[in-house]
């Protein structure tokens, strides 16, 4: 006897450029497994990966509703899953994911999952998915918690939907929420690939640090400075950098629309932690360069003649410390000639800007999504 054929579902993952569209590539070979396995043994599921930003309204909130059932129709998707990085609020809270099952779409926050693990990513597609395709949560038990193991630290809130066509929600609550929206904000900018977009800084940073190799009167300095003062000038080096990359790049954000208060604090504070971490990063590696080239230049006799007393270890360290923290002083001058536009992206307002500018016209667009 024939057997019939296996029920095709087409599920289509639509991500913004960058981190999501990273995320929504990974997903899809391990997806169909993970949905026959949970949802639907007995459909063929299928996944397809489109890079693509939904507009926002004049709240900054995604149109999510009313352009869903346009792209689903136009690529014959059975559900739409829309993964961003922009964050957004529900009820006050960081919003974790909304979905409408009526639409048969999703969006998923990614800052709002923290540092976004892929595990717990996988998690929120397959409950999201769940709920679409009319099938119980594959995570939670009879009394509404999370299975064992599923995610003991959780700090998620659900507001289920009243009726098909009204909207379901997962927020992050509390402190501890809005904390993981800030990590996953900060992962979202990427903060080391900042570092290559500040090469006219590192150059810079590096020429000036390069005369601690050269100069004596360094080598005695940083002898005789104690660490707390060295570990005070390299904090004084990143701050004066940091500083200069907010202010001259206008990197100081004043969001717009719903809950503008609060994200104006959380949007700073991601770009204040993403600029700090990678002139960090570029200042460890400043501090390995000069290190380098000290070990290789100076001569260990030598550098006790100059400095009176015995050689080792500890002493090419407090060199190079005090070079790399004069040098990343001078790297912010020389950050001034660093792509501004490069540097602003690295910002959440910049991003959220660039997407209040996109519209959808159904003819114009067509072959475009």
């Amino acid at each position: 006897m024939p057997t019939e054929p296996r029920r095709k579902l087409v599920v289509g993952l639509i991500a913004d450029a960058g981190l999501p569209m990273t995320l929504a590539r990974g997903l899809k070979a391990s997806l169909p497994v993970m949905l026959e396995g949970n949802l639907n043994s007995a459909a063929d599921w299928q996944i397809e990966v489109e890079e693509f930003s939904l507009p926002l309204d004049d709240q900054g909130e995604v149109e999510l509703n009313a352009h869903s059932h346009q792209i689903r129709e136009r690529n014959n998707w059975d559900y739409m899953l829309y993964l961003t990085d922009l964050p957004k609020y529900e009820n006050g809270e960081p919003l974790t994911y909304s979905l409408n099952a009526g639409y048969g779409s999703a969006v998923i926050v990614l800052p709002s999952l923290g540092i976004v693990r892929k595990k717990r990513l996988r998690r929120a597609v397959v409950q999201v998915l769940a709920t679409l395709h009319g099938v119980g949560d594959p995570y939670l038990r009879d009394d509404g918690k999370l299975v064992s193991g599923a995610d003991p630290f959780s700090v998620e809130r659900r507001i289920e939907a009243a009726d098909i066509e009204d909207d379901a929600f997962e927020t992050a609550k509390g402190l501890r929420g809005r904390f993981l929206l800030l990590l996953g904000m900060v992962r979202s900018n990427r903060p080391w690939r900042l570092v290559p977009r500040l090469s006219t800084a590192m150059a810079a940073a590096l020429a000036t640090g390069a005369f601690g190799v050269f100069y004596t009167s360094i080598w005695s300095m940083a002898d005789f400075l104690a660490p707390q003062r060295l570990a005070t000038i390299s904090l004084l080096s990143i701050l004066v950098m940091g500083s200069w990359l907010v202010l001259h790049n206008g990197l100081w954000e004043s969001p717009l629309g719903s809950r503008h208060a609060e994200k104006r604090v959380v949007y700073n504070l991601a770009t204040l932690v993403t600029i700090f971490l990678a002139i960090l990063l570029m200042y460890l590696a400043l501090f390995a360069v000069i290190l380098a080239g000290a070990l290789i230049i100076i001569d260990s006799k030598y550098l006790a003649i100059q400095l009176g007393h015995d050689v080792g270890w500890g002493e090419y360290v407090n060199l190079s410390w005090l070079s790399a923290s004069l040098g990343t002083m001078a790297g912010a001058v020389g950050s001034s000639l660093d792509d501004e536009e490069a540097v602003r992206k690295a910002t959440f307002s910049r991003r959220e800007f660039e997407r209040r500018q996109i519209t959808l016209d159904k003819d114009k667009d067509k072959d475009n999504v």
